[in-house]
């Protein structure tokens, strides 16, 4: 038995088990690169299928498919080492055909699949949909098992290699995510395999020799023409029908105007009879002398309703008068405006038809802005207006970096749900630089949607309100104002507070359209009559019951307490009315953990915006349970071998925390690249590519450190704890000081920024693999499930930790874990002391 406290692992193996002949590993390096490629390509297309089949919070299941794929390998690797081994020259050849055939027929397999998500808030019908997500499962997971084979094989019958087998298994992954995003320009996301196929095609070429050359070309041409013919032709792939864009696109005599292919999403311009401006109009307005919303072009990515686009530049703006959003411009007529979102551009007649005297808007996205200021259509001979000025730029830099001030800062109704990083704007941070940027006497408007629950409107509320505490001001209540039809509501964030010569024509305003006042300083439940009535709406059962005589607005009887009369009111809320701020800018999270139960009691009642965190929550346990069986089941079988606890523990505490902390410091470099770079799509590739790329380089650089891995890991660690020191403390302040630069020379600092942090992260998983190449080989494909498996719990945990407590917090928890992978390194007794 080995001691208890040596630093041996397991108990030594003999000669005979632990010497394998070592192969030439050069000629298995270009196809390991392509079959990764073409794994994580695969990966990447499957999250672009489900965003736009589904939505995009279901794409996390593929993330969990494939590391149980990966982990399940290395399972499989670990019980049945010397049979792999035996058959390796002939597996290497047909493992890539076999992937050919599992991603073509795993793809049909997944478009036959009637997943509906919205089911998993019906009590009566979940049971049926979670039957689905396990056929996702069944039908895609051979392929990833088939891929991690691949791979693993590669470790165990070249383990004095693995620090170049992984790197480029991690440079094949760069390449191949990046090569994806590319391809979304040109090729439709329901046929993006048909591009990675020819990867998996070349690497068959390229493995051992196993039969003659003619039998072998044959057989390739054939599995490969094959599956190009599935993906091809067996593809039902289709919206899903509760999508948006499934009824009008089913209309008869429904017209598709334009198509457009991005990474950041698949567009359709529509033209039908169903579409119109979605706008909150008076429940009166005929009474105004307003026909009603005017008609439009209906704009969609992927699937979903990202606004309307006007059908000409000849538009009655008479709905304006009868709009929600009016009332400042009412307030301030004459007014400077800051527009952050276009509507379309249909905020721009209607703005010019107040009298502003002078407008600045802002259009992020650059398909909409593309749209918005052509002036050959869809409206946009507006934006040639000699008093407006046409800005493709993100609100918050744009705010930062300017010192004009103005009269209206309006957020358009549409703009949050626009584009991921739009919620950007809604953070603290950001209320606070607009209300900076106010003219004495100024006005902030924001919009929050009272649909389904009010509780987006309360947490503007507090949003606003405890921004302007911030700002030093000792009275932030009286500076708000919320008023509100029976879907939307706007906070009025006023400069100064509100005077009486604004009040009276707030009142007469929303008493001529019929609009609801349901916060001002000093409102109690006589003070208004409510035209649009709110019963309130109870998790817990114990509301109470209203008098037969009182006016129902318990969104006015909420906001009394959350800002005046109950200073617990907030921590004791339902749901969490904490401030978006940068470092947690989820605006629809609202979810409280502690509130489970009720919550899946009335599942039914909860946004879909909602929802991600509950299937985070799904993800995560029985990701974990998964990881306990990739723990124990090696365990048990090895435990005949005299495994020592202690070192074994060690062994397993390092790979296990490799798995997350990777992961956790990953998914906070894609949210602050999304922060600086204003693109979800852009941060995320270019952080995937750069992160797996230098990575992959680190891991080849650790080869030097075959016979010293201690040594090595000590070079790693100083390149990672200090930089994850440094970013806890400074990344946030200096991504907002850059966030006026130009795309490029962003693009450029955040790829320099992380490529040290990430050579170094390329280290510690092949020096480990190599120390066990010294102790016992049987565990390297262990130690490859459990990271796979680990990895899998990573990405909900991340998500989770970020939603309730912040990407700093998600970055601190990565430092620890580094330090404790320092602690755990699972070093030989006779090799690498230093």
């Amino acid at each position: 038995m080995t001691p208890l406290g040596s630093s041996c692992i397991f108990k030594e193996p003999p000669d005979n088990v632990r010497m394998i002949p070592q192969k030439n590993h050069k000629t298995s390096l270009l196809p390991l690169l392509l079959v990764s490629a073409a794994s994580l390509g695969f990966e990447v297309s499957l999250t672009r299928y489900f965003s736009i089949a589904s939505w995009s919070e279901y794409g996390y299941w593929i993330i969990s498919i494939v590391m149980v794929g990966l982990s399940v390998s290395g399972l499989v690797l670990s019980l049945s080492k010397d049979f792999f081994l035996k058959h390796s020259s002939l597996l290497f050849f047909l493992i890539p055909l076999a992937l050919m055939v599992t991603a073509s027929l795993g793809f049909y397999g997944t478009t036959l699949i009637a997943f509906n998500p919205l089911e998993f808030q019906n009590h009566e019908l979940w049971q049926d949909q979670l039957w689905n997500v396990g056929k996702y499962y069944l039908v895609l997971f051979p392929f990833f098992f088939l891929s991690g084979l691949y791979i693993g094989l590669n470790f165990i019958l070249y383990p004095r290699f693995i620090s170049q087998l992984y790197a480029f298994d991690l440079i094949g992954g760069a390449i191949g995510s990046l090569g994806m995003v590319g391809l979304m320009f040109v090729i439709h996301p329901f046929y993006l395999l048909t591009a990675l196929l020819p990867l998996l095609f070349i690497a068959a070429f390229l493995t051992p020799k196993v039969f003659s050359l003619p039998i072998r070309t044959g057989i390739i041409l054939f599995i490969f023409l094959i599956s190009e013919v599935c993906a091809l032709y067996l593809n039902e792939a289709d919206f899903c029908q509760y999508k948006a864009i499934y009824p009008p696109l089913h209309v008869e005599g429904n017209q598709v105007i334009e198509k457009k292919l991005s990474p950041r999403g698949f567009y359709w311009i529509l033209d039908n009879f169903t579409e119109r401006l979605d706008i909150d109009l008076s429940n009166n307005y005929s009474l105004l002398g307003v026909d009603g919303p005017p008609v439009a072009y209906g704009l969609y990515q992927d699937g979903n309703r990202l606004g309307a686009l006007p059908k000409s530049d000849r538009l009655d703006t008479t709905y304006v008068k009868a709009s929600l959003d009016t009332l400042p411009y009412l307030l301030r007529p004459g007014a400077q405006t800051l527009l952050i979102g276009t509507r379309g551009g249909f905020k721009l007649p209607e703005v010019f038809s107040m009298g502003t005297s002078r407008t600045v808007a802002l259009e992020p996205d650059p398909l909409l802005y593309s749209l918005v200021s052509n002036p050959q259509k869809y409206g946009g001979a507006w934006s040639l207006n000699s008093h407006l000025t046409l800005l493709n730029e993100k609100p918050l830099p744009y705010v930062k970096s300017s010192e004009e001030t103005f009269d209206i800062i309006d957020l358009s109704s549409e703009f949050l749900d626009q584009g991921e990083s739009n919620r950007l704007a809604f953070t603290q941070e950001a209320l606070q630089e607009d209300f900076r940027h106010l003219k004495p006497g100024g006005i902030l408007s924001i919009p929050s949607s009272i649909r389904e629950l009010t509780v987006y409107s309360l947490k503007t509320l507090e949003s606003a309100k405890e921004a302007l505490q911030k700002l030093g001001l000792s009275d932030p209540e009286n500076h708000l104002l919320l008023y509100r039809s029976a879907w939307n509501s706007r906070v009025l964030v006023f400069k100064d507070p509100i005077q009486p010569t604004d009040f009276k024509k707030i009142r007469s305003f929303c008493s001529d359209r019929s609009f609801d006042i349901s916060y001002y300083s000093g409102i109690s439940a006589k003070s208004n009559e409510v035209w649009n009535e709110i019963p309130p709406l109870s998790f817990t059962n114990s509301q109470r019951k209203l008098k037969s005589f009182e006016s129902q607005d318990s969104l006015r009887d909420d906001s009394l307490r959350l800002l005046e009369t109950n200073p617990f009111f907030r921590d004791n809320y339902f749901f969490n009315l904490t401030p978006s701020t940068l470092d947690r800018p989820f605006f629809y999270s609202v979810i409280r953990l502690a509130n489970l139960g009720s919550l899946l009691r009335r599942l039914a009642l909860i946004p879909r915006e909602e929802i991600g965190y509950l299937v985070n929550l799904a993800v995560l346990i029985q990701s974990i349970l998964f990881a306990l069986v990739i723990l124990l089941i090696p365990w048990a079988v090895h435990s005949r071998k005299e495994i020592t606890v202690f070192p074994t523990a060690k062994f397993l505490i390092y790979f296990a925390s490799l798995g997350l902390a990777f992961l956790f410091i990953e998914l906070h470099f894609i949210e602050k690249g999304s922060l600086l770079l204003g693109d979800k799509t852009l941060s995320f590739s270019l952080v995937l590519a750069g992160m797996l790329l230098f990575s992959g380089l680190g891991s080849w650089f650790s080869g030097r450190y075959i016979q010293n891995p201690r040594q090595g890991l000590r070079l790693s660690m100083m390149l990672i704890l200090p930089w994850l020191f440094l970013a806890f403390s400074f990344i946030d302040p200096l991504f907002i000081q850059l966030l006026s630069l130009n795309t490029l020379i962003k693009s450029a600092t955040l790829i320099l920024l992380l490529a040290p942090v990430a050579f170094g992260l390329g280290m510690p998983f092949s020096l480990g693999l190599g120390t066990l190449e010294k102790t016992n080989i049987a565990f390297i494909p262990w130690a490859w499930a459990l990271n796979g498996a680990f990895s899998v719990i990573a990405t909900p945990l991340a998500n989770l930790i970020a939603v309730s407590w912040g990407y700093s917090r998600l970055l601190g928890l990565g430092l620890l874990l580094y330090v404790v992978v320092w602690l755990t390194f699972p070093q030989h007794s006779n090799k690498g002391k230093s």
